[in-house]
C-alpha cells in the first residue's frame, strides 16, 4: 500500500454540506447524548467523520449532531476515494464506532499539540500488539478502501486511541492521520471517547439481511476445520450431539430421532450406516462446495419425514442444534420452536443447543483478544441481543441467550425444561413434555418452516402433505394429554 494517503482529508468541512446516511445502527439516550456534547467541548472533535465520495455522511452522525447542538460549523472529515455501497458504509460505520481501543501499545512521532499532522508509518514502533479482531476488520478496510481512520497521541510519542489502527498502518505502511494532545490530557480523553455512547438497532438492516442468508453458516456449524480435512475427513464438534443425544441414544439405539435444522446433516450420515435412526431436515442445505440451497435435496428430506411420521408418528427425540441462534426474527424464533413442539411424542425428548450470551458479553467487555480463534469475531449486540455480522458479502443476525432467558422462552413450548450445561460458545437444554398450541400457531409455524423463502421471492410448495400428517399426529397428542 502506499505511503501516501489515498483519501481526503478535510480539517473544516461544512456541516451544512453533510448529507446523512438513509440507515444509521446507533442510536444515543439523552444521558448519552449529553456526554457527548460534554466531551466535545472538553476536547474538541478529535476524531473525524467519514464521508463517502458522494458526500454522504457514513459514520459521524451522533458527533455531527451534538456539533450542531454546540453551534459548531465545521467538522474535521476524511473522504474516501471512491463511492462504497451501501454494506460497506455500515461497515465503516461499525469500525469507526468500534475502533477506540488501546489494548496494542504502540509508539510514534508526535505531532505539534493541539493540530492535525500525519505521522510517517516508518517511525510507528509496535511494542505490545493484540485485539487481533480489530486489526484485521482495519486491514480488510483500509486495503480496499483507502486510509480512513485516525489515531490520538501524546506529546510522548504513545499512541492514546486507535492503536490498533496504527499496528496496521505500519504493518502495510501507510502513513497515520494524527491528533497530538498533552500526555496530561490523554488519560481524561480516552476516557470520555471510550464510553458507553448509544445501542444498535439492527432494525434498518432487514432488507439487507432475508432469512436465506442464514444458508451461509452451513459449512462450519457442526463442523471442525482442522488438519483432518486435508485427509477428506470430519471432526464432529457439535456439544448438543456428543453431551445430551448421543448419551441417550447409547442407552436406546432404537430411537427415532430427526436432527431439525441439521445444516449438512453430518451427524445424520455418520449415525445411520452404525444402525441409528435418524432423519434430518435442513432448509438451506446447500449444493457441496457452494452456496447455492439443494432445492432439490430439501425436498428429499421432506419426503422422508413425511414417510417418517405417516410409518411410526412423533419423533421420540429431537435434535434443534445452533438454530434458534440464527433465527432472523422472534417470529421465526417462534415457528422453529413450535415446529420442534410438533414434531416429538409427548413422552419424547427435544435436546436444544444455543449460543451463549455471557461468553459473547466476556468477549465485548474485555476489549482486546489475542487468540487467533477469535479473528473473525466483532461483536455489535442491540438491545435484544442480537449481533449483525458481515460474511461472504452479506449480513447476518446472530441471536444469543442467557440460561435464565433460554429457560423462559423454552417454557412456553415444554412443561419441562433443564438448563443442562453450557461452554464459552454453546448453551445446552433439555426439554420434555410439550405443551399443546393454538391451531393456528401449528398451521402458521409448519407452513414457514418446511417451505422457507428462498431469493427471488421462491418457495418450493412441496410441504403440503407433511403438514397435513403432523397437524393429525400433534392433535392426536395433545388430545391424549388433555
Amino acid at each position: 500500500m502506499s505511503s501516501a494517503p489515498t483519501t481526503t482529508f478535510h480539517e473544516a468541512y461544512p456541516l451544512k454540506d453533510l448529507r446523512p446516511a438513509d440507515y444509521n445502527p446507533r442510536h444515543l439516550s439523552d444521558e448519552a447524548f449529553a456526554r457527548l456534547q460534554e466531551s466535545i467541548g472538553r476536547h474538541g472533535v478529535v476524531k473525524p467523520v467519514i464521508l463517502n465520495a458522494d458526500g454522504t455522511l457514513v459514520a459521524g452522525h451522533q458527533r455531527t449532531k451534538a456539533m450542531t447542538a454546540l453551534g459548531m460549523t465545521h467538522t474535521p472529515a476524511v473522504m474516501l476515494g471512491t463511492k462504497v455501497r451501501l454494506t460497506d458504509e455500515i461497515q465503516f460505520n461499525l469500525l469507526h464506532n468500534r475502533v477506540e481501543t488501546e489494548a496494542s501499545v504502540v509508539y510514534a512521532q508526535p505531532g505539534p499539540i493541539g493540530a492535525w499532522s500525519y505521522i510517517p508509518w516508518k517511525t510507528i514502533e509496535v511494542a505490545v500488539s493484540r485485539n487481533k479482531p480489530f486489526q484485521q476488520a482495519i486491514n480488510y478496510m483500509t486495503g480496499g478502501h483507502g486510509p480512513w481512520g485516525s489515531v490520538v497521541i501524546d506529546d510522548q510519542g504513545q499512541i492514546a486511541l486507535n492503536a490498533e489502527y496504527a499496528v496496521v498502518a505500519a504493518a502495510n505502511h501507510f502513513d497515520v492521520l494524527a491528533w497530538t494532545c498533552a500526555s496530561s490530557d490523554a488519560a481524561v480523553l480516552v476516557a470520555d471517547l471510550t464510553g458507553e455512547y448509544g445501542v444498535y438497532d439492527w432494525t434498518g438492516l432487514e432488507d439487507q439481511a432475508p432469512v436465506y442468508n442464514q444458508h451461509i453458516i452451513q459449512p462450519k456449524r457442526l463442523r471442525q476445520y482442522t488438519s483432518l480435512k486435508k485427509a477428506g475427513k470430519l471432526a464432529y464438534k457439535s456439544e448438543v450431539w456428543e453431551k445430551l443425544a448421543l448419551p441417550r441414544l447409547r442407552k436406546a439405539p432404537e430411537t427415532r430421532v430427526v436432527d431439525f435444522g441439521a445444516g449438512h446433516g453430518d451427524y445424520a450420515k455418520k449415525l445411520r450406516p452404525e444402525g441409528y435412526q435418524i432423519d434430518d431436515y435442513e432448509p438451506f442445505r446447500t449444493t457441496p462446495g457452494k452456496y447455492a440451497v439443494d432445492i432439490r435435496g430439501v425436498v428429499s428430506m421432506i419426503r422422508t419425514v413425511e414417510k417418517r411420521l405417516a410409518q411410526h408418528g412423533l419423533y421420540e427425540m429431537v435434535v434443534l442444534d445452533s438454530v434458534i441462534n440464527a433465527t432472523t426474527s422472534l417470529d421465526y424464533q417462534h415457528w422453529v420452536l413450535t415446529t420442534v413442539n410438533a414434531l416429538v411424542a409427548a413422552d419424547g425428548t427435544v435436546c436444544i443447543g444455543t449460543r451463549n450470551l455471557l461468553a459473547e458479553q466476556a468477549f465485548e467487555n474485555k476489549q482486546h483478544a489475542t487468540s487467533a480463534n477469535d479473528a473473525t469475531r466483532l461483536s455489535f449486540l442491540d438491545s435484544e441481543n442480537v449481533d449483525m455480522r458481515f460474511m461472504q458479502g452479506k449480513w447476518m443476525r446472530i441471536r444469543y441467550h442467557t440460561p435464565e432467558s433460554l429457560k423462559e422462552l423454552l417454557e412456553a413450548y415444554f412443561g419441562d425444561v433443564t438448563v443442562a450445561g453450557r461452554s464459552n460458545a454453546t448453551l445446552r437444554a433439555i426439554c420434555k413434555e410439550p405443551l399443546p398450541l393454538s391451531d393456528l400457531d401449528y398451521e402458521k409455524a409448519l407452513d414457514e418452516e418446511f417451505n422457507m423463502p428462498y431469493p427471488n421471492e421462491f418457495r418450493h410448495g412441496r410441504h403440503k402433505r407433511l403438514v397435513e400428517i403432523l397437524i393429525k399426529l400433534v392433535k392426536e397428542r395433545n388430545n391424549r394429554a388433555e
